[in-house]
């Protein structure tokens, strides 16, 4: 059975603005450092979106890094908005990454609507890392 090496999680605090089709960061983790050179990441993400106008799906992601251009960990697969542009929908994701001879990663979380002509608005969210051994 793995056992929970580090977990760090991140929550947002205030309202975020996705605009139209940028792809925006929900959060990032604080650095994880791994006690052991070679362990398994589980990285989650939830986020409450308004989405903006003529939105039609929106795109959850996690990078390994800080950025909006840090490498993809996982898939980024666009999901159906699921009510009206406008109304507040959750958003959730998992991923995990094998991670070999490093000290130390953070991640990131993010979203991207497409087709909106309107912005969009997190009103919370929060992204965490467990690292199992």
């Amino acid at each position: 059975m793995a056992k929970v090496l580090e977990k760090e999680i991140t929550f947002s605090t205030t309202d975020i603005t996705v605009t139209t089709t940028t792809e925006t960061i929900v959060g990032t983790t604080p650095q994880a450092r791994l006690p052991v050179r070679n362990c398994r990441a589980i990285v989650r993400g939830f986020a409450h979106l308004t989405t903006g106008a003529a939105t039609t799906t929106v795109t959850p992601r996690i990078r390994r890094g800080t950025l909006v251009t840090s490498p993809l960990v996982g898939e980024a697969n666009a999901e159906q908005v699921k009510a009206a542009a406008g109304s507040t929908e959750q958003f959730f994701i998992e991923v995990t990454q094998d991670l070999d001879n490093v000290d130390q990663v953070e991640y990131v979380f993010t979203l991207q609507q497409a087709g909106a002509t309107g912005n969009g608005t997190i009103l919370q969210g929060s992204v965490s890392v467990e690292l199992v051994g």
